[in-house]
């Protein structure tokens, strides 16, 4: 091709990375598409094709171009996203079944008996049912894939900020129970503050695995 049209594909590739900062990897990456596209374009004129239509085709055949250059420039990555959601889904009815252990021990000494059973079991089954329908979609469809991004400190953070505000709430509520004749009167607060706990935790736990769990990526 001539150097006019080599100018435009490098043109035409620095837009694509507006905005981003410079680093020699971006380089690297800018030089690699554009050799793709000039190879492609290349590959096409040869077959008798204008030039524009050539570009366009070699253009075309890049896919979601955002997504591209957020794939290429680190931000985002595409995933096993069933698989994800089945170990999410996992580690979170194991910390469930945990909370509702001692949730079920604690009612039991606060006077409920045996019947402290009929609050733990459903609160288990709130663990247990979302974990199970988790696994049976990864296993209809293992092969599924997401792009997600992989900056969510920003999501993990505001779910701490969510947690902390609500248990903080829970345990001025229940402040203002006790030496009453209620039941509410106990410490309770407890409870929300370590149910609730499986937001956050959530968050931190699905940001570490996109971010360094090899099992989920869905690209070596």
């Amino acid at each position: 091709m001539d150097e006019s049209a080599n100018d435009a594909v490098r043109y035409f590739v620095r837009g694509l990375f507006r905005g981003m900062g410079e680093t020699d990897r971006l380089r690297e990456m800018r030089e690699e598409l554009s050799c793709h596209l000039t190879d492609r374009i290349a590959d096409e004129v040869g077959r008798g094709s204008s030039f524009e239509e050539a570009f366009a085709r070699a253009v075309e055949s890049l896919g979601n171009l955002e997504e591209l250059v957020e794939t290429m420039a680190g931000q985002k990555r595409k995933i096993l996203v069933r698989k994800a959601d089945a170990l999410l889904m996992g580690g979170a009815l194991a910390y469930g079944s945990l909370f509702m252990i001692a949730v079920g021990v604690w009612f039991t000494f606060v006077g409920f008996g045996w019947r402290a059973v009929l609050v733990a079991v459903p609160g288990w089954l709130g663990f247990a049912v979302p974990a199970l329908l988790a696994w049976i979609r990864y296993r209809s469809r293992p092969a599924e894939t997401a792009l997600v991004s992989l900056d969510r400190r920003e999501v993990v953070r505001l779910s701490w900020l969510g947690w902390a505000g609500i248990a903080g709430t829970c345990w001025a509520m229940n402040a203002a129970f006790l030496g009453t004749d209620l039941f509410l009167s106990v410490i309770w607060a407890w409870m929300p503050t370590f149910g609730l706990l499986t937001w956050p935790l959530s968050e931190t736990a699905y940001a570490r695995m996109v971010q360094s769990l090899p099992s989920v990526r869905s690209e070596p």
